[in-house]
């Protein structure tokens, strides 16, 4: 036999294992798209809740900032009367252009009696856009601000500054009337999501 040339059965059991790592490459295809579109469908829905509670007898103020996910968050029943606020609640949509954008936010004013006096928390939506579409537009959350005595001992502040990344997500606020001090919580926000 000839260096170089094959026998007939060599070039048929070429083509078969060449048929097989095409068959191979699209199976692994098919199993990809399927896991990835699983994953993709299966992304949770996250509601933004924000509670405010004066608690006089200990002499202090607390803000929270959480998430709901899914259908706790769905059915969630948000109300002042229990201090429970979504930012969602405090913005005006346009739904009726050709891309639903915001109108108008609310603020969301409180007020507590403690042993130093009366504080006024003010609650307002922190929106990362205009327009809902987009990279940010479907994400909202929110900023508050302490004023005590007319001065304002905490600025407006985000409990979140940007859409993505993984900057410190403000989940606390507590605010001592004993010592006017004013405490802030932050954990990163992969642990918040």
């Amino acid at each position: 036999m000839l260096v170089g040339i094959t026998s007939p059965k060599s070039i048929n059991t070429i083509q078969t294992e060449m048929m097989m790592a095409k068959y191979r490459l699209i199976l692994y295809a098919i199993l990809f798209l399927s896991l990835w579109s699983n994953t993709a469908s299966s992304v949770e829905t996250f509601y933004p809740l924000v509670k405010y509670a004066c608690d006089k007898q200990a002499d202090i103020v607390t803000i929270t900032n959480s998430i709901l996910k899914g259908d706790e968050g769905k059915n969630y029943h948000y109300s002042d009367k229990f201090g429970t606020y979504s930012p969602w609640d405090m913005v005006e949509i346009d739904n009726t252009a050709s891309r639903a954008k915001i109108l108008a936010k609310k603020k969301i004013i409180k007020q507590c009696e403690l042993s130093s006096g009366t504080y006024t928390i003010t609650l307002e939506p922190k929106t990362f856009g205009k327009y809902l579409d987009g990279r940010c537009g479907a994400s909202i959350s929110a900023s508050l601000t302490v004023t005590y005595d007319g001065i304002d001992i905490l600025e407006k502040t985000h409990f979140e500054d940007y859409c993505h990344g993984n900057t410190p997500i403000i989940t606390r606020v507590t605010v001592f009337g004993k010592t006017v001090d004013v405490k802030i919580k932050r954990i990163p926000k992969y642990k918040f999501y």
